[in-house]
C-alpha cells in the first residue's frame, strides 16, 4: 500500500458509495446493473438479458450462445440529513463556540460503474468476468459538527473482479463458480467537536476542528462465488447462487491530537499526540445467498422475484490493534441478517422496446441499540422504473430510474441524540452488445 493509514472505520460508518440509509441494507450495493435496476434487481440469477448475470450467477453463462459485453453506471442522488438532539449544557456550547448541530446531505453522490464480459467456449462450457462493486459509502460532515467524535467524514471504496466458469450438466442444469479478488480503499477522519471544550481529560483541549482520528489505507481481499440454474423450459428457470465472506486484513498507521495513551468518546479511540504509530483491524464482508426466478408469461410479458440474504452476523464488533497488540479502537456493531424481497416485470413491447418495473423491500441489519450516525441504517422501499432500446440485432441500450423511501429514526450515540432521515435517487444507463 503506498498510503497505509489504518481505516479503522471503514464499517464504522456504514458505508454505501452513495448512502448508508437509504440504499441496500447497512454498506451493501445492490447496483450491479442497470437492466436490473429497473426490475428492482429481482430474478437478477435467472433473468440473464444480458452479460451482468454472471454478477448474481455464473450458472446462467450457459444461456448465452455467442460472446456477450455489458457496461454502464448507475448515479446514486442521496438527500440524507441528520438533525441533532443536543442537551441544554450541549447546546449552550455549541452555541457558544459557534458550532453546527444539524448537518443536509451527508451522503455523497456517487457514480457506481460496471463491465461484464461472457464467451461461451462450446455447447457445455462458458467463461466471463465481471468488474463491479458489492460495498461502499461516502459520508461527509462539518469539520466542526458538534459532535465530532460521531461524525465527520467516512469512505469506502471497493472493487471486486469476478472471473467465473459455468458447465451445462443437461437440459435442465447448469452450475457455475467464480473467483473474487476485492480491492477495498478507506478513509476515516473524526474532530473533537464539542469535546474540545471540556476540561476533562487533562490536556484535552484545542481546537474543534482539531483530529480526533485520521485513518486511511487499502486491502485486497479473496473469496468465492457458486451458483446452479435451474430450467423447467425455456420459459421458466430459478437460480440459486452464494457469494462467500471476504477477509480484510487493513494495515497501516493511526493517529490521534489526544494526549498520548488518553482514550475518550464512544468509539474509544486511543490518544497519540498527533503522531502516527502502526495499527491493524481485521474486517470481513459478509457472505450472500440469492434465490432468483424468472417466468416468461407469454410473448409480451415476463415476472421475476427474489430473496437475498446477507450474514451480517458476522460483523460483531470494530477492533483495531497496534503493533503491540493494545487495543487502539472499539465499538460495538452486534448486526443481525438481512433479508431483501423483490418483484418485477419486463414488457417486451416489440422488437425494439422492453419496458421494467420493480418493487422491493430491504430488512435493515442494524440494531438500534448500536445504531450510529455513520450508519443511520433503516428497513427502505425501493420503486423502480426501466426500458431498453435495441438498435439491431446487436447493441442495445438499457435505462433505469428507482426511488428508495427511507423513512426516519432516532440516533442515540452517547453522549450524542440525532433525528436522521431522507431518500434517494437512483439513475442508470447500460450498453449490451452481443458479437
Amino acid at each position: 500500500m503506498s498510503k497505509k493509514t489504518l481505516t479503522l472505520s471503514v464499517l464504522t460508518a456504514s458505508i454505501a458509495l452513495a448512502t448508508g440509509q437509504v440504499q441496500s441494507a447497512a454498506f451493501q450495493l445492490a447496483e450491479q446493473s442497470t437492466s436490473g435496476l429497473g426490475r428492482a434487481y429481482a430474478g437478477e440469477g435467472a433473468a440473464a438479458d444480458n452479460a451482468a448475470v454472471l454478477g448474481r450467477n455464473p450458472a446462467a453463462m450457459t444461456l448465452f450462445d455467442r460472446p456477450a459485453l455489458s457496461a454502464g453506471a448507475v448515479y446514486v442522488n442521496p438527500e440524507i440529513d441528520v438533525e441533532g438532539k443536543p442537551t441544554q449544557q450541549q447546546a449552550a456550547g455549541a452555541s457558544q463556540a459557534g458550532l453546527p448541530t444539524q448537518s443536509s446531505d451527508i451522503a455523497d453522490d456517487a457514480l457506481v460503474p460496471f463491465f461484464y464480459y461472457v464467451q461461451p467456449i462450446n455447447g457445455q462450457w462458458a467463461a466471463g468476468i465481471g468488474a463491479f462493486t458489492n460495498y461502499g459509502l461516502s459520508t461527509s460532515y462539518q469539520d466542526n459538527h458538534y459532535a465530532g467524535p460521531v461524525a465527520g467524514k467516512t469512505a469506502l471504496t471497493t472493487l471486486n473482479l469476478n472471473p467465473s466458469l459455468a458447465y451445462r450438466v443437461n437440459d435442465h442444469l447448469s452450475l457455475g463458480a467464480g473467483f473474487n479478488a476485492v480491492y477495498a480503499d478507506a478513509e476515516l477522519i473524526r474532530h473533537k467537536g464539542i469535546a474540545s471544550l471540556q476540561p476533562l481529560p487533562a490536556g484535552f483541549g484545542g481546537n474543534a476542528t482539531d483530529e480526533l482520528v485520521r485513518l486511511a489505507g487499502d486491502d485486497w481481499g479473496y473469496g468465492w462465488n457458486i451458483g446452479l440454474l435451474l430450467e423447467a423450459d425455456s420459459d421458466n428457470r430459478w437460480a440459486l447462487s452464494y457469494r462467500s465472506e471476504i477477509d480484510l486484513t487493513l494495515e497501516g498507521q493511526y493517529s490521534s491530537a489526544l494526549p498520548n495513551g488518553v482514550p475518550w468518546g464512544p468509539n474509544n479511540p486511543a490518544g497519540t499526540g498527533g503522531n502516527a504509530i502502526p495499527g491493524k483491524l481485521d474486517l470481513t464482508l459478509p457472505a450472500i445467498a440469492e434465490l432468483s426466478g424468472f417466468h416468461q408469461v407469454n410473448s409480451q410479458w415476463a415476472l421475476h422475484y427474489g430473496l437475498m440474504w446477507t450474514e451480517w452476523s458476522s460483523f460483531e464488533e470494530l477492533r483495531a490493534l497496534g503493533s503491540d497488540g493494545n487495543t487502539l479502537f472499539q465499538k460495538d456493531e452486534k448486526f443481525r441478517n438481512s433479508w431483501r424481497v423483490s418483484a418485477g416485470v419486463t414488457h417486451f413491447m416489440n422488437d425494439q422496446w422492453t419496458l421494467r418495473g420493480g418493487l422491493a423491500y430491504d430488512q435493515s441489519p442494524v440494531p438500534a441499540a448500536t445504531r450510529s450516525i455513520s450508519i443511520p441504517d433503516v428497513d427502505r422501499t425501493w420503486y423502480t422504473l426501466g426500458a431498453g432500446y435495441a438498435l439491431n440485432a446487436r447493441l442495445s441500450l438499457d435505462a433505469a430510474l428507482a426511488f428508495l423511501k427511507g423513512g426516519q429514526v432516532e440516533v442515540n450515540e452517547m453522549p450524542y441524540r440525532f433525528t436522521s432521515g431522507g431518500d434517494a435517487w437512483l439513475m442508470g444507463l447500460q450498453l449490451n452488445y452481443r458479437f
